[in-house]
C-alpha cells in the first residue's frame, strides 16, 4: 500500500469557498456587514420606518459578499494562508486592543564584517 512520505502544504489549506473568501473568512464579513447595515439603515429610518433595519441590514451581506470578493482575490493573490489573519492581529496590536507582546518595530539587519564576502570569494575563486 502506497503511503504519502511527505504532507503537502496545500494539503490542509482552507478552501476558497466563494470569490476568494474561505468559510470563516465568508461568515466574518456577512455577520460585520450585518451590523453596518445597521448603521446604513439610521438614515433611512425616517422615511422607511422601522422596516429599513432588517431590510438594508439583511442586503448588505449581498452587496460586500459580492463587492468585496473581487477585492480580497486580489488582496490575497501570492500570499501566505494566514496573511490576513496576521494584518488583523497587528491592527489590534496598534491599536492596543491586542496581543501587547507583537513586534512592531522592523530593521534591516547589518552584518558587520572585517572583509567583504564578494572579495573573500574571489580570492579563494583565484587560487
Amino acid at each position: 500500500m502506497a503511503t504519502i512520505t511527505f504532507l503537502p502544504d496545500r494539503l490542509n489549506a482552507e478552501p476558497v469557498v466563494f470569490k476568494g473568501f474561505t468559510t470563516p473568512e465568508l461568515f466574518m464579513t456577512a455577520g460585520l456587514s450585518v451590523l453596518g447595515g445597521l448603521v446604513v439603515a439610521i438614515p433611512f429610518a425616517p422615511f422607511i420606518g422601522w422596516l429599513a433595519f432588517p431590510t438594508v441590514s439583511l442586503l448588505m451581506p449581498l452587496f460586500t459578499v459580492f463587492f468585496g470578493g473581487k477585492l480580497m482575490s486580489r488582496f490575497k493573490r501570492g500570499k501566505p494562508e494566514n496573511y490576513l489573519y496576521r494584518r488583523v492581529e497587528l491592527w489590534l496590536s496598534r491599536q492596543r486592543l491586542g496581543n501587547p507582546h507583537l513586534i512592531h518595530r522592523s530593521q534591516t539587519w547589518a552584518l558587520r564584517r572585517s572583509t567583504p564576502v564578494i572579495r573573500q570569494f574571489q580570492e579563494e575563486f583565484d587560487e
